[in-house]
């Protein structure tokens, strides 16, 4: 319970930094889901649950969410535009923050974990 909430506190501080230093800045919400095999023709369940990996963009700054511990995973995103990627490393259950670039363009997430890929992706 301690570790949720210090990462509420945490979440809210980095979004304060973000819209106190530029309040015309908006932050973007990156959706990050699971990669479903193309060979399974089994159709998940909707249900209302809390994701796995919640992401969010603000002034060249992605902050990554893991609310469920997912072992050891390795981000990369990639700026299909300009080629650049930048990668992190995260284990357990917590915060990371990936810095990049605010160069405008297409921008893909991946993260490897010992549960699986997950992928998303936003625009600038």
């Amino acid at each position: 319970m301690k570790r949720v909430i210090c990462l509420l506190f945490l979440s809210f501080g980095l979004g304060c930094i973000c819209f106190a230093s530029n309040p015309n800045t908006p932050k973007k919400d990156i959706i990050i889901s699971p990669k479903q095999p193309s060979h399974n023709s089994n159709t998940r369940p909707l249900s209302i649950v809390e994701p796995d990996i919640e992401a969010s963009y603000c002034m060249g700054a992605i902050t990554f969410v893991f609310n469920e511990d997912l072992g050891d995973c390795n981000i990369e995103v990639l700026n299909i535009a300009t080629g650049d990627m930048w990668s992190a490393s995260h284990s357990g259950a917590g915060a990371t923050v990936l810095y990049t670039s605010e160069q405008s363009g297409t921008y893909l997430i991946f993260v490897d974990s010992d549960r699986g890929t997950y992928s998303g992706e936003f625009v600038l």
